[in-house]
């Protein structure tokens, strides 16, 4: 009984013991850095590489952000969410993020994928949409993608 009640006092001045407010990192009192922005790609903005409808080709559209530092980098985080639109309320969906689409044609069933992911470098995040049957005449509509990056 008496190690139950030792356990449960010391859990409770650990966790009394924790402080300094919310956004702190709890080193020396410094704040957290961040940096939300949101970036439209228009439909004639995405690049397609690979040659249309060839296997491998996908869609890719970079942007500039010199917010993006090497410190941020190598020792931060970076998210991207795309919005969508979900029942008629908009929605921010975090990347990577896979659509799967379907239509039958007469006695057959077309299934495919859309896959929209980012990946980045210092100044720089390049988005990406990959369709699964590499049907890449169809162009990536205007899509809006929200970038948060904390240090």
């Amino acid at each position: 009984m008496k190690k139950n009640l030792f356990l449960l006092s010391l859990a409770v001045w650990l966790f009394v013991s924790c402080e300094g407010p919310a956004g702190r990192d709890g080193v020396n009192g410094v704040e957290t850095y961040w940096f939300v922005k949101v970036y439209t790609i228009n439909a004639n903005q995405w690049q397609l590489v690979n040659g249309e409808d060839q296997l491998g080709s996908f869609f890719q559209a970079k942007v500039s952000i010199p917010e993006l530092d090497r410190d941020i980098y190598e020792k931060g985080l970076v998210f991207c969410y795309m919005f969508q639109s979900v029942d008629g309320k908009e929605v921010q969906t975090l990347l990577p993020f896979t659509v799967p689409y379907g239509e039958s044609r007469g006695n057959s069933e077309l299934l495919w994928t859309e896959t929209y992911a980012f990946d980045c470098s210092p100044g720089t995040i390049t988005f990406y949409v990959n369709y699964s049957d590499f049907y890449t005449s169809n162009r990536p509509p205007t899509t809006s993608f929200r970038v948060v990056l904390n240090y």
